[in-house]
């Protein structure tokens, strides 16, 4: 198991927080609690405007847009999915992830399970006792190591309900993950919730493994993706359905258009969201 808070669940914390100070509210990921996880370094330099300048300077390019994008996706899914009745919500690698928090009061009667690597999960803890965010029973936080544990077995122990319905949200996970990971994953994820559960994730397009996106950190490896015009067969045969097929370019009208019509930015058009459902 890792032995050091994520690097990249900071990075995209500070991104979801450097776009709340977007002028246009359209564009900000709203996503109010992502600051108070940054180290007091990077929480000093949003406090200019100069300074917020320089960051976005360093931000690879369309990563920024990415995450705004992808930020108000899963919102709206886990939004969608408190309004249907749905009895359960599984982070997979949940990061900073604050939904939990922001739409508490619409969670109460819901079982929350929070999984990710010890060192991020204590982190987190530790920021959302700090600033005096409420943490309700009905969260459990799961220390995981997905390539090695397995996360089924893991949230039994803590009164996961293989028969009921559930919402299992992979954001910015399955990049890291070897294909055969993902594969034996969403496997275990059907044959073990109950019938019309969803899982929502984010992974790249790609025509060969050199398509990888390079992220420059050792630990961090983009491994996985799915062979361009081929995620339909990808879902039929892990046996789910396709609910919503997000591309690059629905992002960038859904989620990035300012109130005068024009593309706030672009993404990289290898980027998507999915989500599926298993009948």
């Amino acid at each position: 198991m890792e032995e050091k808070v994520s690097e990249t669940a900071v990075a995209i914390a500070s991104l979801r927080a450097l776009s709340n100070y977007e002028l246009e509210t359209t564009v900000q990921s709203r996503d109010e609690l992502a600051e108070l996880f940054l180290p007091e370094d990077r929480r000093g330099a949003l406090c200019t405007p100069e300074s917020r300048a320089v960051i976005k300077q360093h931000i690879p390019k369309g990563m920024y847009e990415y995450v705004i994008a992808r930020t108000r996706y899963f919102d709206d899914v886990f939004i969608r999915a408190i309004n249907d009745d749905i009895d359960q919500i599984v982070l997979l690698g949940a990061g900073y992830d604050s939904r939990p928090y922001r739409f508490d009061m619409r969670t109460d009667s819901i079982s929350i399970f929070e999984l990710d690597t010890k060192p991020t999960q204590e982190h987190k803890i530790e920021c959302l006792r700090k600033h005096n965010v409420d943490i309700r029973p009905n969260i459990s936080f799961i220390p995981t190591n997905f390539e090695t544990d397995d996360p089924i077995n893991l949230l039994g122990r803590y009164g996961y309900d293989k028969r009921r319905r559930t919402l299992f949200l992979w954001e910015g996970v399955t990049f890291y993950l070897s294909p055969a990971t993902v594969s034996h994953m969403l496997r275990r994820l059907n044959e073990d919730s109950g019938t019309g559960s969803r899982v929502v994730f984010d992974f790249q397009t790609m025509r060969s493994r050199n398509d990888l996106i390079e992220t420059g950190l050792q630990d961090e490896t983009i491994k996985f993706g799915i062979e361009s015009g081929k995620t339909d067969q990808f879902v039929e045969n892990h046996h789910y359905r396709v609910v919503e097929l997000v591309t690059a370019a629905e992002m960038e009208q859904r989620f990035l258009t300012l109130r005068n019509g024009e593309l706030f930015g672009k993404i990289m058009p290898i980027m998507n969201f999915l989500l599926i459902e298993h009948e």
